[in-house]
């Protein structure tokens, strides 16, 4: 008798994990309860800090981004980390890769005109989104060579992450 060895068991993909549900589930309640009071404090710190804590995400430097909420009528203000490009701020909606555009740049969608905090300095501004072409492209890869995550979020979701130019009120 001549022994076999056994075929090896194979295990089945690994499923789960933050691609798949950022693909497949909107954020929970909890996950946004968090992340608003992450918010909230990143706020606090910058601004107290003017922004010399938590002034910059990754190779990025960070702004603070004040909208008018297209529901509510109230000011939102949120980090985000932007590049400096021809006298200009350009950020991207990327929300982490997540399926849905976050609440900031639907707020900048309908209503464009928003204030910006860069250290102690606040500057009104008009939003403007990049459409897809030559000059997106050469501001994307800006913005992925200064923060690679954002390519990998570009990669969790099926929606353009919107790049968008913040242009300084003459």
């Amino acid at each position: 008798m001549s022994k076999t060895t056994p075929a090896p068991v194979q295990k089945p993909p690994r499923r789960g994990g933050l691609i798949l549900r950022f693909k497949t589930k909107p954020p929970s309640a909890a996950s946004k309860l968090i992340n608003k009071g992450i918010v909230r404090l990143n706020v606090y710190v910058y601004r107290k800090s003017g922004g010399k804590i938590l002034g910059r995400f990754g190779g990025l430097d960070a702004l603070l981004i004040t909208t008018l909420g297209r529901k509510t009528g109230k000011t939102r203000t949120n980090p985000v980390g932007y590049i400096y490009d021809g006298g200009r701020f350009v950020v991207c909606g990327a929300y982490g890769g997540e399926a849905v555009h976050p609440a900031w740049f639907l707020n900048l969608r309908s209503i464009p005109q928003a204030t910006v905090e860069v250290g102690r300095d606040k500057i009104d501004v008009t939003a403007e989104v990049v459409p897809a072409g030559a000059e997106r492209d050469r501001i994307w890869q800006r913005m992925v060579d200064a923060f690679p995550n954002y390519d990998r979020f570009q990669n969790r979701t099926d929606r353009l992450l919107p790049v968008v130019v913040l242009t300084p009120a003459a």
